[in-house]
């Protein structure tokens, strides 16, 4: 079977965030546990791609450069080339782990959809509108041009039947996982050096991802702001998207006085957002959507404890092994804080168990899903 993947989230700006984590993780794994099938790699014109990916590595894998990497301009040109390439490369299979395939090739075609958050949140995304109307009217085209569509969630699925109408049969659940690098660690030295490098207190909580306005970063400062210890930092790492909205979450800060006890670190290597997991006394994920919440599984496999909003996809990844909240309640996001933060016993018991919750997702075990899910199809055709 040969199949043909787009990569091109490894190339842009997605590379930083959790389609480029999703994107990487699951064609490592894919690569590692499959011997028997062909892989061509469509990546932009004049950019790099990660290591693993070069060509010569594989026997099995090559890169095919096609598009220019024009903004706004991306998926309409795919709709052109991606169809003319899959019948040069004699594709089987068609996989595009963002969203979009072209709507046009002769190849079975799957879909990973991440989340609907431009429906649930459309002022969100209401800068670019021309562009942006154009990606999301190709996105629901190929949503039901596809063969087989793929949800990281039970949830994510059930948006994708209640908001565009697809059967269920059409529908597959793969979860995400954390990789393997996140693992519970006692490393003094390392620490140290973190807290030295960040300026980071001996008791925090930390938030990993994006400071976009959909994760409630303004909400959960205020919450924090009335927590019982006062000598308690919140440590906010991820990509700023949205200028206006960093802006409004540093004048929010610095109303509250907040400014010695929450710290804005921006990205950070991986590396060092391993340590500031192993090192924070819980971490938090407060976001009004979420299509899987990838932060969440992997501060639970460095067996943390975990607060995370109860009514998103999150509520399914973390069960009853952390503390749901609702995300438009500050009071309940304040009470959760000061029950891990002022009790140890629970705070372990919900870190363990959590841990061992984190187990039951690998991206071994996505991609052979995955891979079950191409050869299927291919085997119907």
């Amino acid at each position: 079977m040969r199949i043909g993947i787009d990569i091109r989230s490894l190339q842009n700006d997605s590379q930083l965030r959790g389609i480029g984590t999703y994107t990487r993780c699951l064609i490592k794994a894919v690569l590692d546990v499959d011997r028997v099938n062909e892989y061509v790699f469509f990546a932009f014109k004049g950019l790099s791609v990660p290591d693993f990916l070069r060509e010569g590595v594989f026997n099995k894998a090559r890169i095919e450069r096609l598009t220019s990497r024009k903004k706004h301009f991306v998926w309409i040109c795919g709709q052109f080339l991606f169809p003319y390439a899959a019948r040069k490369e004699r594709l089987d299979l068609f996989y595009s782990p963002e969203y979009i395939v072209p709507i046009f090739a002769r190849a079975k075609k799957v879909i990973t959809v991440h989340d609907f958050i431009n429906s649930d949140y459309p002022l969100y995304h209401k800068r670019n509108l021309i562009p942006r109307r154009i990606y999301y009217r190709l996105k629901d085209k190929t949503l039901h041009r596809a063969d087989k569509v793929i949800a990281v969630s039970r949830y994510t699925k059930d948006k994708i039947r209640q908001l565009c109408g697809i059967d269920e049969s059409r529908i597959a659940v793969i979860h995400e996982a954390a990789q393997d690098c996140f693992c519970p660690a006692s490393d003094s030295d390392l620490f140290a050096r973190a807290r030295r490098k960040y300026g980071i207190g001996p008791r925090f909580i930390l938030y990993a991802g994006a400071l976009d306005y959909h994760k409630n970063i303004d909400g959960l400062i205020k919450a924090f702001s009335r927590i019982k210890d006062k000598e308690a930092a919140l440590v906010l790492v991820g990509v700023k998207n949205d200028p206006r909205y960093f802006e409004s979450i540093q004048r929010l800060i610095a109303d509250l006085h907040l400014e010695r006890r929450v710290l804005l670190l921006g990205y950070i290597p991986q590396e060092d957002l391993v340590s500031l997991y192993n090192m924070a006394e819980s971490v938090i994920s407060v976001s009004f959507y979420e299509g899987f919440g990838l932060p969440v599984i992997e501060a639970m496999a460095c067996a943390r404890a975990v607060i995370a909003s109860g009514n998103t996809s999150m509520a399914e990844i973390v069960g009853d092994c952390g503390i749901l909240v609702d995300p438009y309640n500050p009071e309940d996001m304040t009470a959760a804080m000061d029950r891990v933060l002022g009790d140890e016993n629970f705070r372990n018991s919900l870190a363990e168990k959590g841990f061992r919750r984190s187990k039951e997702f690998s991206w071994e075990k996505a991609a052979r899903q995955m891979i079950g899910v191409w050869e299927e199809l291919v085997g119907k055709h």
